[in-house]
């Protein structure tokens, strides 16, 4: 294809993309289309590890169909800040994640398929980072989870950030408090990640920290998190004591089962006593 075929091409794309709404599809579909004939072309979307359980309950149940002369339409059956709380209760806590209170589940779920549990973009603290890791920006827009998703570049720099240490290892809330690679004392056999002390939806407390049982009563994350190291600090501290006064018994109980020897008396002191 020659230079002027091309550019003839991309203006024909870019005008077509312009007459298109966001909704319409690009072939004419009978309103009464089932799934399995959107899955023959859109077979991605029910394929990975973790399927939304929305795909086997049918295509209608988060879309719609509607035919306008020969313009076919497929729109979200709710409006977008609604559809997910359809089925999803939405968390009453006064403290709730920006991107969900909003109803902008879709930034950190894909509503199809993905091969990250709950349906994430990504695994872990990765998640997080996403928007909460500072970054290099340019342009109007900031690409998400590998260009599947889009912000604005003014919310996204609203959006608060962490400092982390180049391994992103540690360094939040503060100098060398770990974030990864280090065991979760408020679960153990886990390892520690952002949601060791944050919730990921709605919270009680500010900062969206979590709300942990400690010693019979209500506690936030941090609090609960240093105690139990102090509780495992003092506890070694107490069995390594225990241990050395064992030690200490021991061998004085091994010192007293030792018989006694009359020390032999200097030869001066024999010839005396005789």
């Amino acid at each position: 294809m020659n230079g002027l075929a091309k550019t003839g091409l991309l203006a024909l794309t870019i005008a077509w993309g312009a007459l298109l709404r966001a909704d319409e599809h690009p072939i004419a579909l009978d309103q009464k289309t089932d799934s399995a004939k959107c899955l023959e072309c859109h077979d991605d979307k029910g394929k990975g590890v973790h399927v939304h359980s929305a795909i086997a309950m049918g295509c209608d149940s988060c879309h719609a169909i509607k035919v306008e002369k020969d313009t076919t339409l497929v729109e979200l059956s709710s409006p977008r800040e609604e559809i997910c709380f359809s089925c999803h209760e939405k968390s009453k806590e006064k403290v709730l994640h920006g991107p969900y209170e909003k109803g902008g589940c879709v930034l950190c779920h894909d509503p199809h398929a993905t091969d990250y549990e709950n349906h994430l973009r990504a695994e872990g603290n990765a998640l997080c980072l996403e928007c909460h890791q500072e970054r290099n920006v340019t342009g109007e827009k900031v690409m998400l989870f590998k260009a599947s998703q889009e912000m604005p570049v003014s919310q996204f720099t609203e959006i608060p950030k962490i400092g982390l240490d180049p391994t992103l290892r540690f360094g939040h809330p503060m100098g060398n408090h770990k974030v990864a690679d280090a065991p979760d004392p408020l679960h153990p056999g886990r390892k520690i990640s952002c949601l060791s002390c944050h919730e990921n939806h709605g919270s009680e407390r500010a900062g969206l920290v979590r709300t942990v049982e400690f010693k019979g009563k209500k506690a936030d994350a941090c609090d609960a998190c240093h105690g139990t190291r102090d509780d495992e600090r003092m506890a070694a501290a107490q069995k390594r004591s225990e241990e050395l006064e064992a030690q200490r018994q021991k061998e004085q109980q091994s010192r007293a089962k030792q018989p006694s020897v009359t020390p032999e008396k200097p030869p001066a002191a024999r010839k005396k006593s005789q």
